[in-house]
């Protein structure tokens, strides 16, 4: 999972106004029947910025960071826009007046979406009614819009998987963590697969560019010089955030050890 900004690259205000008259004619609706009604009728609006969502991350999936060509990708709602289930399965109640707010959208691979279809678990201050401040409530699911979820989850290079970055078990960044890991079908094995490709790729370009670091320190040579850079360049374009992956490579950079390597994930 990597951070998109999506709130500053909102739709035009063409499909805004759409959608506000829609949310209106939602709001009005008298019974649950005739909003479902609503939603149908107008499920292709969302379906409008797909294109839009899908580039702000280069077709990466926001959740994964797998790039899903020939794959059927969705727009998640990401607070569900009929049924919220808990973690066991209960509905809380959905977020029917944001079935057509773009805030509420989020560019998904079919692998994420699947698993997660309708939970959202809500630990305090669940929300239920059109009016109330969702930005109290307490989830369990990270959210890639929120720069700070994902900053809650580690890497193993090896294996390919996603973990929580906090080991205490007791913790709410901990559970939110597992819980959205598991939820997001975040650790699928084609996922770790790639993973392990580019953190395999970025390793081996690592030691290689130490290697040439540590013969500049006897001889200096600038052919070496310029091999050095083409290296360092390469790793920044694999830790580019539009790059598939490209949170294992900066995981990778930051656990070398080497400042030059930091430098290159802070850079991209």
């Amino acid at each position: 999972m990597i951070f998109v900004d999506y709130l500053n690259n909102p739709p035009s205000d063409e499909w805004i106004a759409k959608a506000d008259t829609v949310t209106a004619e939602l709001i009005a609706a008298l019974t649950a029947v005739d909003r479902a009604t609503i939603i149908v009728r107008n499920s292709g609006l969302w379906r409008e910025l797909k294109n839009q969502l899908s580039l702000l991350r280069n077709r990466k999936c926001w959740y994964t960071e797998s790039i899903n060509d020939g794959a059927h990708c969705h727009i998640d709602h990401f607070r569900p826009k009929t049924n919220a289930l808990d973690e066991l399965g209960n509905d809380q109640g959905g977020y029917w007046w944001l079935a057509f707010d773009w805030q509420n959208y989020r560019y998904s691979g079919p692998v994420p979406n699947v698993r997660k279809r309708d939970y959202f678990p809500v630990l305090l201050n669940k929300v239920n009614a059109y009016g109330g401040n969702t930005n109290l409530e307490q989830t369990l699911l990270l959210d890639p819009l929120v720069i700070a979820d994902t900053w809650k989850i580690s890497f193993d290079g090896i294996e390919g998987k996603i973990l929580s970055k906090s080991l205490d078990k007791n913790s709410l960044d901990y559970k939110r963590a597992v819980y959205s890991i598991e939820r997001y079908n975040l650790n699928d094995e084609g996922l770790k697969e790639g993973r392990r490709q580019k953190y395999g790729k970025a390793k081996n370009l690592i030691m290689e560019s130490a290697k040439l670091i540590k013969l500049q320190t006897v001889t200096y040579d600038v052919a070496r010089e310029n091999d050095i850079i083409k290296i360092w360049t390469e790793l920044r374009d694999l830790a580019n955030p539009n790059s598939e992956y490209s949170a294992t490579v900066k995981y990778c950079l930051k656990s070398s050890g080497h400042d030059w390597a930091l430098d290159i994930a802070i850079a991209a």
